[in-house]
């Protein structure tokens, strides 16, 4: 099981901690739109994920079964204007409210195939400051 725990719901994108067994990298992600198709990060939740090849991306993985869409996947992004809905890692990130970022997206999705494998169930979760 990995989890993903999202710390920063910003209006320009969201960033989170992607965990697997001792490793861990960050995330991101498009800000939070109620879930619209290509502009929105999916809802927390629990999914499946399996191996996808497709004429963009190949040798990634996709997200199963996340409500009213299809195709979401993990893949190199750095900022949250490169993915539509899908989810970007890195081995830092920059939480500047006008432009998030993760740096070495490409290495660190290497490394995170190779601790992960393409086939895992993921458990997606917010943490939310109380007031």
């Amino acid at each position: 099981m990995l989890y993903l725990e999202r710390f920063a719901y910003l209006d320009s994108g969201t960033i989170g901690k992607l965990t697997a067994g001792p490793w861990s990298c960050y995330t991101i992600e498009r800000p939070w739109l109620d879930n619209k198709p290509n502009v929105s990060c999916i809802p927390e939740g629990e999914y499946r994920c399996e191996p996808f090849s497709g004429t963009r991306f190949q040798d990634v993985v996709q997200i199963m079964d996340v409500p009213d869409r299809t195709f979401i996947l993990f893949h190199t992004a750095n900022f949250p204007y490169d993915v539509e809905g899908c989810i970007g890692v890195g081995d830092r990130f920059l939480s500047d409210a006008l432009e998030p970022a993760v740096y070495n997206s490409k290495k660190t999705l290497a490394a995170f195939f190779d601790v992960a494998g393409y086939d895992f169930d993921l458990t997606i979760k917010g943490v939310r400051a109380e007031i």
